[in-house]
């Protein structure tokens, strides 16, 4: 550092108001201080869910198994206590709407997220900060053996205050630019944390669905058992009035322990579902819970062009609007580190009082101007002006790269919402009922004697294959839906 000094004996200037003077400097340098910033509104995706008040604990009855006029087991997902003999709790019942708002409001990994916002505000606020004056006394030229008098001249001793306040933040728009960088960060880490709030929600609506379509298999699973055991007791009867062999009897018992194993798998498939959906839920612990929904679709959604999908993730995808923000704060970071190859200057005002009295002179006071500024001959910020122009660049590719990425996603969203809605019109109307009635028929029939057992297992297994396709085909409709509408960032299909 390069250090001018100007000192004057002649005349004084009390400490007090050198002080003053430079509080007031200091206080006016800080009226500049940067308001409270606040990022751009982004669209939250799914930001129409509203919590509906639920009472009672009513779990989810999969449509279609309703309508089989047989008895069915209870249902484990209310309650999800089949493997503890603790006393029930009462199911926390959730509609999508609910479930959507518990996940915003309990999901730890959306609170941790939300701490990247603060700390990007907090970035901010340090970036706004005027810097410390700095404070320097001393003590010179004090005397090493014996005091300097009139045959031993030297000295005189003397102490000095000073107080520098570096200007080159305001002189180079140093702070300035930080000020602008730290904001764009804002708008970065806000559109990350919203692209974070998709990707949970989205995580959220797949493990409800999830949860969906396992207690419908596993429902399916039950009614499937109770049929067998009703077509068990028609063979016992024909077995006993010799209508038919015993290994009839046999065949469906077989039959019959296949479809028990099939319903410990369901158990554990829902088991997994529900486990998922609690971590989404925020819930650490095994708490039961009931799902007030269906697999129904009652009207569906016309299916959307790639080309219009793309155009409307283009606008919403918070992600994309990261990565156009992390070019802005590129650039802005750019012009920082360019502002700070400039030197630094720091002025600095002092007091100064010598003491000759030893020499039979009056103490003397002066006051001293200094500057102190580097000089920026071999260090000139270079290596970080180039890095900051390579993360503009990075930032940019970024972009691009996104954007291919994006229109892959978008296409594979848009023809699987396609296929799931083609399926739903197309394939599935008429083909359970049509499976339903000739179970029924052939049952029917073989418990007169018209029918061989082969056939009514057959049909039995053509009903339960249907039933499944029907559930899946719903499934799939949800989960392709709502995987479309996060791809794009908006609820555009409802």
């Amino acid at each position: 550092m390069e250090q001018i000094r100007i000192g004057s004996k002649s005349s004084l200037v009390p400490v007090s108001r050198l002080l003053w003077l430079c509080v007031h400097a200091a206080l006016g340098l800080g009226a500049c201080a940067q308001e409270e910033y606040k990022a751009p509104p982004l669209p939250v995706f799914m930001q129409g869910a509203k919590p509906e008040p639920v009472s009672g604990a009513l779990a989810a009855v999969p449509s279609g198994i309703a309508s089989e006029k047989l008895p069915v087991a209870p249902s484990v997902s209310a309650a999800d206590a089949s493997m503890t003999a603790a006393p029930l709790e009462a199911p926390h019942e959730f509609t999508l709407d609910a479930a959507i708002s518990r996940a915003l409001e309990a999901d730890p990994q959306i609170k941790a997220g939300f701490e990247s916002v603060k700390q990007a505000e907090a970035d901010l606020v340090t970036a706004g900060l005027l810097p410390n004056p700095d404070l320097t006394s001393d003590v010179l030229m004090i005397p090493w053996a014996q005091p300097w008098r009139a045959t031993r001249q030297g000295g005189p001793t003397q102490t000095d205050a000073l107080v520098s306040f570096p200007i080159d933040w305001f002189i180079f728009g140093k702070r300035a630019a930080a000020v602008v960088t730290a904001q764009k960060g804002v708008d970065v880490t806000t559109a990350q944390f919203s692209d974070l709030l998709r990707q949970r929600i989205a995580g959220t609506i797949s493990a409800y669905y999830d949860v969906l379509e396992a207690q419908a298999m596993l429902d399916l699973a039950q009614v499937d058992l109770e049929n067998l055991s009703q077509l068990e007791q028609i063979s016992a009867n024909r077995v006993a009035l010799g209508g038919a062999g015993t290994i009839e009897l046999d065949r469906v018992r077989v039959f019959i322990f296949g479809s028990r194993r099939e319903i410990r798998a369901r158990e554990t498939a829902l088991a997994t579902a529900i486990a998922k959906l609690r971590s989404f839920l925020g819930y650490s612990d095994e708490v039961p819970l009931a799902l007030k929904g269906n697999l129904d679709v009652d009207a569906p959604a016309p299916p959307l062009a790639a080309d219009a999908a793309f155009s409307l993730a283009g606008e919403n995808r918070p992600d994309l609007i990261a990565l156009q923000r992390q070019i802005a704060m590129a650039a802005a970071n750019l012009e920082l580190e360019e502002r700070r190859a400039y030197p630094e200057v720091k002025p600095a005002f002092g007091y100064t009082n010598q003491f000759q009295h030893e020499m039979d002179q009056a103490n003397a006071d002066s006051w001293n101007v200094i500057l102190q500024m580097s000089l920026p001959v071999f260090d000139r910020n270079q290596g970080n002006i180039a890095k900051a122009r390579s993360l503009r660049t990075q930032a940019e590719h970024n972009l691009t790269a996104q954007f291919v990425d994006l229109r892959a996603e978008i296409v594979q969203a848009v023809k699987n919402f396609q296929a799931a809605h083609d399926a739903l019109l197309i394939d599935d109307p008429g083909q359970l009922d049509a499976a339903r009635n000739v179970r029924d028929k052939i049952r029917a029939a073989y418990e007169l004697g018209g029918k061989p057992l082969i056939d009514v297992l057959d049909a039995q297994r053509a009903y339960r294959d249907t039933f499944r396709l029907h559930i899946s085909a719903r499934s799939s409709y949800w989960h392709s839906l709502y995987a479309l509408n996060a791809a794009i960032g908006k609820q555009v299909l409802r």
